[in-house]
């Protein structure tokens, strides 16, 4: 049945069609990302004196290391280094929030990725045979594979006194009002399991990197990471070396989405290329990548909500519990932001108890990834609405219009935030949406169903995290407009939104630009993280090009000769009226190029009214509508189309702002469908993508994108990051729109279509 229509006018909209990407691109060339000819981190094979560096990885999940040999791997043929924890100069962890995880375990493996030793030989088949031979010594150790039950099993991490040494990570708990009273106060209450899956990023690139050891004892690191500053301050003090000896440019890479957020290859390479005073490059393959690489955090999670009977929510009580596998990565971050959107942000909600528990186990390493907690939580919120919708026999349009909050209104932890568009005109353009004139619920083999989430995404790391970042223009000496920020570029079109917001303030063309990115000497932008890359960018450059235009234009006038306040900046240089009368080359070539350089930082925005900086002070939101199609004999679903109605600023680069969401619906589409790394007793039992599915081409539904954006003028943040928006709400519209069409609400991720049968044979033996 489609949805009623909420009341209240719907705000003007945009639909990102093919010609807004046709002329957004006319001028920018993507080709060589397009065909594939981009040149990554691990492509660097030209390096002269290039060796090739190989990671032995435990062979248990968990056990006590009781002796490595690395004497035989010394003599093998082509070998110049093997190196262990023995030669780890610093501390021997590394880690963002934790320094937990060795580089080289010496003690004991807690996973079965950990490393144990590195060789850097003269070919990378030397270099594993070589591997072969180290001798390791193991005694094993109980497996703690099952997260609800790893508070109570051996400590893998005997440091953490903080919790009497227990696996237990991280507590949290968010709470207001009396949830006691507010539940004797209800007419309707649900409470329903859910659990979402471990997920693999399966970036195009594998994770990888060069290390150049250079004449002073320091090192430069080719790779691709999403914190170029931050990788080199860690790095520095593994390598026992000044922070200015270590120096990172982080490079383009086929993808990260959260997955090279923390150090992988990076410390092995740098002990071998010190070692053997050789260019080091380490690449992993798709095996050693799905054995090794971060997850996404898995999550269990029961919750409970009620409502009156006019279907207003009073009470919801959630509590989960997220595995963070063998070590702490982002996982305290991941578990600040699910219990964040765990509160339902987009709702009013009298009172509520949200709490989540991150726990150790043996189950390999999750950190961050795409929505970075978000989605998962917003998985069962949108579920228990539409749970309790029907409950009360009401369309769940409309129960979401009767508690969705409006502009003005305190966020969910009484924090000030701001829209770009007020939520009912997102909810009103989603049920207007297409796709619900042409439901047919089917009556053959397939069975479709439409189905609709709402979905709220703040840009920034969080609470009470260091969340700054800067940029730096100058002119080059060729005459280009240089912007420099330490963001990194894995395939977010941050460079094309950089140019674009250069052009739009300066009055230029495309080609006086260029972007420098990701070197750890040039500005510290923070982390390509959490979506805040687009807003600081926006930001940095709103301080720095005023006062660098007037800079630059009391330089011109004095060369000119033309009054200062009558030159105007244009394509190729600057002009008097409407005749260019300096070229941005000729400048360059006639000035000292020092002093037409500015900088700017600001900290990422967050609410100013809380005494704990509250984060996600800037709110976007999306309403995804997916129609699919069940087939009843195997119990399998297609997602044949997928429209986004979005809230999130103006839009200044199209193509990227349209990529970012359909790339994220489709990796949200996985997440909900076919992706999970499963583990048996601390190992995965997939380790390629024939055996875990990822969605392709051929799984990848119709999409539309809708732009809603009543932002004011004056608005100070009227940029944000749609990197993760895209992922938000897509699980719960699919498993609505299963719903639909079969009467099954699946409530465990991803939709297994033998669970999907047995519901659909008992929907209809009730019948």
């Amino acid at each position: 049945m489609k949805p009623e229509k909420p009341s209240g006018p719907i705000g003007s909209s945009v639909t990102l069609d093919g010609d807004w990407v046709r002329n957004a691109t006319s001028r920018m060339d993507l080709t060589p990302r397009i065909e594939g000819r981009l040149a990554y981190t691990t492509d660097q094979r030209h390096l002269p004196g290039l060796l090739h560096g190989a990671i032995l990885r435990s062979a248990h999940a968990h056990a006590r290391i009781t002796g490595v040999d690395i004497s035989r791997a010394r003599e093998m043929p082509g070998v110049h280094a093997v190196v262990s924890a023995a030669d780890v100069p610093g501390p021997n962890r590394f880690g963002i929030v934790i320094r937990d995880q060795p580089v080289f375990c010496d003690e004991r493996v807690r996973y079965e990725g950990d490393s144990i030793a590195a060789v850097a030989a003269d070919t990378p088949e030397q270099a594993l045979a070589a591997l072969d031979v180290i001798e390791v010594g193991y005694q094993p150790l109980p497996v703690v594979s099952d997260a609800a039950l790893a508070e109570q099993q051996v400590a893998l991490h005997n440091s953490h006194e903080e919790h009497g040494g227990s696996n237990l990570l991280a507590r949290e708990t968010l709470e207001r009002g009396d949830l006691e009273d507010a539940f004797s106060r209800c007419t309707v209450i649900v409470e329903h399991h859910y659990q979402t899956p471990r997920q693999m990023h399966a970036f195009m690139e594998t994770e990888g990197g060069v290390a150049i050891p250079d004449d002073n004892g320091g090192v430069l690191f080719r790779v691709g990471c999403q914190s170029g500053h931050r990788d080199a301050e860690q790095l520095a003090d593994i390598l026992g070396l000044a922070h200015d000896q270590v120096t990172v440019e982080s490079t383009a890479t086929g993808g990260a989405f959260g997955g090279k957020d923390e150090l992988t290859v990076q410390p092995a390479a740098g002990l071998l290329a010190l070692k053997t005073g050789r260019p080091v490059m380490i690449h992993l393959d798709r095996f050693e990548s799905c054995r090794t690489g971060i997850k996404r955090h898995p999550v269990t999670v029961k919750m409970t909500t009620g409502c009156d009977a006019a279907g207003r929510l009073l009470a919801h009580k959630v509590e989960a519990v997220l595995d963070t596998g063998a070590y702490a990565s982002l996982g305290p971050a991941v578990l600040e932001n699910y219990l964040d959107h765990a509160t339902a942000p987009l709702y009013r909600i009298e009172a509520y108890r949200v709490s989540g528990r991150l726990v150790y186990t043996n189950n390999g390493v999750c950190g961050a990834f795409r929505g970075f907690g978000g989605n998962q939580a917003t998985f069962a919120v949108e579920s228990q609405l539409d749970a309790l919708a029907g409950k009360l026999g009401m369309e769940p349009s409309a129960f979401r219009q009767i508690n969705l909050r409006s502009p003005g209104d305190a966020g969910s932890r009484d924090q000030t935030v701001r829209w770009t568009a007020p939520p009912a005109e997102v909810l009103a353009a989603a049920v207007a949406s297409p796709l619900w004139r042409c439901h047919d619920a089917g009556t053959g083999r397939w069975l479709t169903g439409t189905g609709m989430a709402m979905g709220a995404q703040g840009n920034g790391l969080g609470d009470g995290l260091p969340d700054s970042g800067g940029g730096r223009i100058s002119l080059s000496p060729a005459g280009h407009i240089c912007v420099e920020f330490g963001f990194s570029d894995y395939g977010q079109n941050i460079v094309e939104s950089i140019i674009q917001s250069v052009c739009n303030g300066v009055g230029c063309r495309e080609t006086d630009v260029e972007v420098a990115l990701g070197n750890s000497r040039g500005p510290d932008s923070g982390p390509t993280s959490a979506s805040r890359s687009s807003v600081l960018v926006h930001g940095v450059l709103a301080r720095i090009l005023p006062g660098w235009m007037n800079l630059v234009r009391g330089h011109a006038a004095g060369l000119s000769g033309h009054p200062e306040d009558r030159l105007v900046f244009g394509p190729g240089g600057l002009y008097f009226n409407d005749h260019q009368v300096l070229s941005y080359r000729e400048l360059a070539a006639s000035v000292n190029l020092d002093e037409l350089s500015a900088s700017a930082s600001q900290d990422f925005p967050v609410a100013p009214d809380a005494e704990q900086p509250v984060g996600r002070y800037l709110q976007l939101q999306i309403a995804t509508v997916a129609r699919v199609a069940v087939d009843r004999l195997t119990g399998r679903v297609r997602v044949t189309d997928l429209h986004h109605v979005t809230a999130a600023g103006r839009v200044i680069y199209p193509p990227g702002y349209l990529g970012q969401i359909e790339g994220a619906a489709v990796m949200g589409q996985g997440m909900a469908l076919t992706e999970d790394m499963t583990t048996r007793d601390g190992c995965y039992l997939a380790d390629n993508l024939d055996q875990y599915l990822i969605p392709t081409f051929h799984d990848a539904p119709v999409q539309r994108v809708d732009v809603l954006d009543s932002t004011p003028e004056d608005d100070p943040f009227p940029i944000r990051g749609v990197g993760e928006l895209g992922i938000e709400a897509v699980a719960p519209a699919i498993t609505a729109a299963i719903e639909m069409a079969t009467g099954v609400r699946i409530r465990r991720l991803p939709v297994d279509p033998g669970d999907l049968l047995v519901g659909m044979a008992a929907q209809e033996q009730a019948l």
